[in-house]
């Protein structure tokens, strides 16, 4: 259902992202920051069009979120201010707080990898007929080995996958951003039976994981998480927020696993990570390798000797960015 803003700057919000969606910009993050502000402001009882520092400060106090996620939230609101500046409306904000992140990604070593593959393989999703036992062992095998974005993954169609070259075209990046990924020959084979499998099921003619309850569509990523949460409890891998928004393992994490796999292959070859980063951070969609060295960076438990490798290679390269993203 779509939302209403009913702040005393609700009119002024609906302008300002209908001028952003004409720009051609993107809203998503924007959006939830402005509704929880809305809310916030509705729920307070803020009729008047006043904005300070001291009211933003104590809405971003009611954000159960990290500290990255809390300067986005003061980012998107200062850049509302400069609108309503702009028609002769000043608010004042606080300072952002530190981007410092406070995600740490779990790397599953790979034991829980092959066990998790294993459950894929004989899965069922419930008592429900889906397409779970065909779809989940490829699409997890494709996020895994290629190192792409969940949303990447099942938002792939047949007309952006050559089976022939091994080369997917992801068209639903982050930013916008296409990009090409060349695929390993097993994977490419497993894709061609895939294909094989869902035509002569009469399925999946448009998008590589289609829905069955909305035939023409794809697989919603809260599905995926589904799937991907009875894997890992089937195959024995357990593990305790800390805080509410602490991910833990979780598909994400998937992509921070490729990262560092392909690090430590490119470093056995004799490649340094200042050769390797720029095409490695091209293949993953980053917009500079200091966020591939942001995901390098992290606690590598299960890879104690392989992290020590990482830090003395890396020799903090680049200065401390998010990667915070899915």
């Amino acid at each position: 259902m779509k939302y209403v803003y009913a702040s005393a700057f609700a009119l002024e919000i609906i302008r300002y992202i209908d001028l952003l969606i004409a720009e051609g910009r993107y809203i998503n993050n924007l959006q939830g920051s402005l509704r929880s502000l809305d809310k916030y402001l509705v729920a307070n009882g803020l009729t008047q069009q006043v904005l300070d520092a001291e009211t933003v400060s104590a809405w971003l106090k009611t954000k159960d979120a990290g500290s990255v996620t809390k300067a986005k939230h003061v980012s998107n609101v200062r850049g509302f201010g400069k609108y309503l500046a702009s028609i002769g409306i000043e608010i004042s904000c606080p300072e952002s707080p530190v981007r410092r992140s406070d995600y740490v990604p779990y790397i599953f070593s790979d034991d829980e990898i092959a066990r998790i593959i294993t459950v894929a393989d004989n899965f069922e999703a419930g008592a429900l007929l889906t397409r779970s036992a065909l779809v989940f062992p490829i699409l997890l095998r494709l996020l895994y080995s290629c190192g792409m974005r969940l949303g990447e993954g099942i938002s792939l169609r047949w007309k952006d996958v050559d089976l022939e070259r091994g080369m997917l075209t992801i068209r639903q990046a982050k930013n916008k951003k296409q990009r090409l990924l060349p695929v390993d020959n097993s994977m490419t084979e497993l894709l061609k039976d895939y294909k094989e499998m869902a035509r002569s099921d009469g399925i999946c003619g448009d998008y590589l994981f289609e829905s069955n309850r909305k035939p023409g569509g794809p697989f919603v990523k809260s599905t995926f998480h589904a799937w991907f949460r009875k894997a890992m409890e089937t195959a024995g891998i357990h593990y305790v927020r800390k805080s509410t928004w602490e991910r833990g393992p979780c598909p994400h994490c998937l992509r921070h696993c490729f990262t560092l796999k392909s690090f430590l292959k490119s470093e056995s070859e004799g490649r340094c990570f200042q050769d390797s980063a720029p095409f490695l951070a091209a293949y993953l969609g980053h917009e500079s390798p200091k966020e591939t060295e942001a995901y390098l960076s992290s606690n590598h438990s299960v890879y104690t000797q392989s992290h020590r490798r990482v830090d003395a290679a890396l020799g903090h390269l680049f200065p401390e960015v998010s990667f915070d993203e899915e």
